[in-house]
């Protein structure tokens, strides 16, 4: 299949420099970790913190979600922007035909290309979309040959499915009200019509979602209200929302309440598409009529959902899609598609860069100040020991001698500062394990059982938010005493860098703050959402909705459990960064002094020349060069993150 002919020039350009940048980056953390491996600064946990860190560089997703109401024309946004090539509509967008299940598209070059489909059954169970996500056996799986168009269109007809089934399974699926606008409850032999999968999966080879691209189309309020993994996970990982309305209708009243409810409160990459501005294409307006008028409906969104007018696009999905199909340039520029893949290759792209350049940071950013700090001070021992050297070339033994009892009186010294360090070092080993036992597991156990006291038989959507708001305030309170804790541990520290900077002239080193703000965000998101869900009108009280509060509980205390989770992980990251450049230093400055002792024993032995000795230290000297320009590479790959950086 070639792409290139129809390829958006600007967009993917971007996307291909970020995938450039992100696979440099990678190389050069693994070079990092080959050489703190290779000289024996590395030990198994922190090896095991590199490994997940290339996962993440190596995935690295750019993960864009498309959010609206039926009809907006969100497929055919996709296919316009990914499909275009087939010279079809691929994804179904037809009136009445049209995604009925969250949609992820992305390419893993590993697997041949594929559409996965995940039973709606499978809402009968407790497990989460993620859980399932790791049980292939629960998965419809047809294999997608992109050379045909025509049974890629046939597979992606699936979407669409729908199944007539019972309403009580409706019901104890969570996929229709326990009572209609009426407060009337359908007959339990009724039958209704529900989507036939619950979630889908496309592994697709275009060069954009290569590149690292990914696209989760959202169907509508009710497909996002009865997943609450989307809400409290997803949606809010993703790094762009793509909401779309159409330009003929406006903000309606349920397009609001997506608004609200999942996009408004969220990440800053937020903008509104205007679809289907055709609709004004009137033959008997000037063009800057029509233009006007397309502007008044762009600032009257702006305002509605309150953002700022240059968030908000107005565009023509089909007939960009139409445009790039009969290759008509014109057309494609008509349709103000162009404008938004602009605006993704210059302010979203960079969002995702800088996410990516945060992670090395956060996981390695005090390794590589320590690596660069105990370099910087090898290379000034290193030309003291040059300088030593030259002093006593060509003259006595006796000042050779000297010489080399003043260094050894100073390893004493510093022997005797090594094992006060010692004694620190335990007491610091203990607070540490205090520290994780705050953030052990079964901790996180005794704070749900808990806060499960407070929900009754009744589930109700008022014990609901109850138990959560105590499991959140319990969290919070132990987040609280681990930071106090760790803000001590931080003092012991420091006085003991201290001590090394003013006997030995060590270079002074900021400590790293025990940054919870993430976890405590997740938590956040979690008393929103359950908000949301204890203020819809259709959860009433019922047999069917019982069960249905008890499973959203249920994905909430996952969800806490992974910001506890991220918690503990964050601590045991920040109590390895701590003592790490201090001991850097510690055990270059104890090499060193030994270097210099066994230099000038040889000279005076006469098992060396002085000039002998200089050598190897100029070689030293320029290997210690070399490893000083790998570590300022890696620390300007990851400062690079600007769009035109890479």
């Amino acid at each position: 299949m070639d792409f290139d002919a129809f390829a958006t020039p600007r967009f993917e350009a971007e996307v291909a420099r970020y995938n450039k940048w992100r696979e440099d980056l990678a190389k050069s953390v693994q070079a990092y970790h080959d050489w703190l491996e290779k000289t024996k600064q590395l030990d198994v946990n922190q090896s095991i913190r590199f490994y997940d860190l290339l996962e993440n560089l190596n995935r690295g997703r750019l993960l864009l979600a498309f959010l609206a109401e039926f009809s907006r024309g969100k497929s055919e946004l996709i296919n316009s922007l990914f499909f275009s090539s087939f010279k079809e509509r691929l994804l179904p967008s037809n009136v009445g035909r049209t995604t009925m299940c969250p949609t992820e598209i992305f390419h893993d070059p590993n697997e041949e290309p594929y559409l996965k489909l995940l039973s709606v059954e499978t809402r009968y169970r407790d497990e989460s979309i993620s859980q399932l996500k790791n049980m292939p056996v629960e998965w419809s799986r047809i294999r997608l040959n992109v050379d045909s168009p025509s049974q890629m269109r046939e597979a992606l007809k699936a979407l669409a499915d729908t199944k007539r089934v019972y309403s009580l399974d409706a019901r104890m699926m969570g996929l229709i009200p326990m009572f209609d606008d009426s407060g009337n409850a359908p007959a339990e032999d009724e039958i209704v019509e529900v989507p036939a999968w619950r979630y889908a999966m496309i592994n697709y080879p275009h060069p954009l979602l290569t590149n690292g691209l990914a696209v989760l189309d959202t169907p509508g309020l009710n497909a996002l209200g009865l997943e609450p993994e989307l809400t409290l996970q997803t949606v809010p990982n993703a790094h762009a929302i793509l909401f779309l309305l159409s330009i003929d209708t406006g903000v309606t009243k349920s397009d609001l309440e997506i608004w609200e409810r999942y996009v408004k409160a969220g990440l800053p990459a937020k903008i509104a598409v205007l679809n289907k501005i055709d609709l004004l294409w009137d033959e008997l307006k000037t063009p800057q009529e029509i233009e006007a008028a397309k502007m008044r409906m762009i600032e009257s969104t702006a305002e509605t959902l309150g953002l700022e007018p240059d968030k908000v696009f107005a565009l023509s999905a089909q007939k960009a899609l139409l445009g790039r199909i009969r290759e008509e340039h014109d057309l494609v520029r008509r349709s103000g598609i162009e404008t938004l893949e602009k605006y993704l290759a210059e302010e979203i792209i960079p969002i995702k860069r800088q996410l990516l350049a945060k992670a090395v940071t956060n996981e390695l950013g005090t390794m590589m100040a320590a690596s660069k700090l105990t370099l910087s001070q090898k290379l000034s021992a290193n030309q003291h020991a040059i300088s030593e050297l030259a002093s006593v070339q060509g003259k006595s033994r006796d000042l050779v001698m000297k010489l080399w009892a003043a260094i050894s009186e100073e390893k004493e010294a510093y022997n005797a500062a090594l094992a006060e360090y010692k004694v620190n070092k335990q007491q610091f080993n203990q607070r540490r394990i205090a520290l994780l036992e705050m953030l052990n597991p079964m901790k996180m156990d005794a704070l749900c059982a808990r806060s499960r006291q407070g929900m009754d038989e009744s589930w109700t959507t008022v014990t609901l938010i109850r138990a959560m708001r105590e499991l959140i305030r319990m969290m919070n309170e132990e987040f609280d005493r681990v930071s106090t804790a760790g803000e001590d541990v931080k003092k012991m520290m420091a006085a003991v860098y201290n001590t090394f900077h003013v006997k030995f002239k060590f270079k002074e080193m900021d400590f790293p703050p025990l940054d919870f703000d993430g976890p405590r965000a997740r938590l956040k998101r979690l008393i929103d959402e359950t908000d949301k869900f204890s203020k819809d009108p259709i959860n009433i009280v019922g047999l069917e909705k019982r069960f249905m509060i008890g499973r959203f509980y249920t994905r909430l205390v996952e969800a806490a459990r992974l910001a506890f989770g991220q918690a503990r992980s964050e601590t045991e990251r920040w109590l390895i960064q701590v003592p790490q450049p201090l001991e850097h230093q510690i055990q270059a400055h104890k090499e060193q002094i030994q270097a210099r002792l066994d230099s000038l024993q040889k000279v005076n032995d006469r098992k060396g020349t002085i000039d002998a000795e200089m050598g190897k230290l100029n070689a030293a000297r320029a290997e210690l060069m070399t490893q000083f320009g790998m570590i300022n590479g890696l620390m300007t790959k990851v400062k690079d993150i600007g769009p035109a950086g890479g």
